[in-house]
């Protein structure tokens, strides 16, 4: 009961927090034309926010290894997911960027259209055409100085199922000739899919390494999309049976 009660507390927190937030921020920057570097700002304070909430209300720390390893150029990051908690949390490690993420989310109340703020590729992911707007979109973010997150997964997996990843970002990479760096989390042991947060904990992430741009260009998108796959989910595998020991 005192679990259900502190998950509560966040919603109630977070909900009153994005409202009042919508209120100062959104409204300006929709009515005055606020520049992009404003724009993800108001983005980074929300995210900061979200996830002091949730360290707060639930419990929910995080470790973060391999940071080092960022690359200084923009770049593709690819992640398993897991959770809403990592769509948020990569504002607070990841230089400035973009998502390919579902236009569903723009559906969600104020987060939603706090999200359209930003412009990230939002497609359909049941379009045939989602590829061709990944790749052309992408460049266009790429070529702006932005980085770009992916979820080669496409939706939220629980901890334990993989899924095969699909090769855009491979693909992406490629044209725009930029390193892929890979992530690994075990958010889903702790606020898996879905509204409810299971229990408190540390969320471990891990920044795997970095395939550079010169090895990117001219590969053979499915090979490497496999070779990703691979020690993504390899490492995922590793924090999750780390986790599910303590626990």
């Amino acid at each position: 009961m005192f679990w259900h009660l502190r998950v509560l507390i966040f919603y109630a927190l977070l909900a009153i927090f994005t409202f009042t937030f919508f209120l100062i921020c959104y409204i300006p920057v929709r009515f005055f034309n606020v520049n992009y570097y404003i724009r993800y700002r108001i983005g980074v304070i929300f995210s900061y926010v979200f996830i002091w909430l949730a360290k707060t209300c639930c419990g929910l720390k995080y470790c973060v290894l391999g940071l080092d390893k960022l690359p200084s150029v923009p770049s593709i990051l690819l992640s398993n997911h897991q959770s809403f908690w990592e769509q948020i949390f990569v504002q607070l490690i990841i230089p400035e960027h973009s998502w390919v993420l579902k236009k569903e989310l723009f559906n969600i109340p104020l987060f939603g259209w706090g999200l359209k703020m930003v412009k990230p590729i939002a497609v359909d992911r049941n379009a045939n055409i989602s590829v061709n707007q990944i790749l052309k979109e992408g460049q266009e973010k790429i070529k702006s100085g932005l980085w770009l997150i992916i979820f080669p997964e496409s939706t939220r997996f629980r901890p334990e199922q993989t899924a095969k990843f699909k090769p855009s970002a491979a693909k992406l990479a490629s044209l725009a000739k930029v390193p892929i760096v890979m992530m690994a989390h075990n958010a889903g042991v702790y606020w898996p899919k879905g509204f409810w947060i299971k229990k408190s904990g540390t969320i471990q992430i891990r920044i795997i390494g970095v395939i550079p741009a010169d090895e990117v260009i001219d590969c053979d998108a499915r090979e490497l999309t496999d070779k990703i796959e691979l020690l993504i989910n390899t490492e995922k595998q590793i924090l999750y049976e780390a986790a599910i020991k303590i626990t």
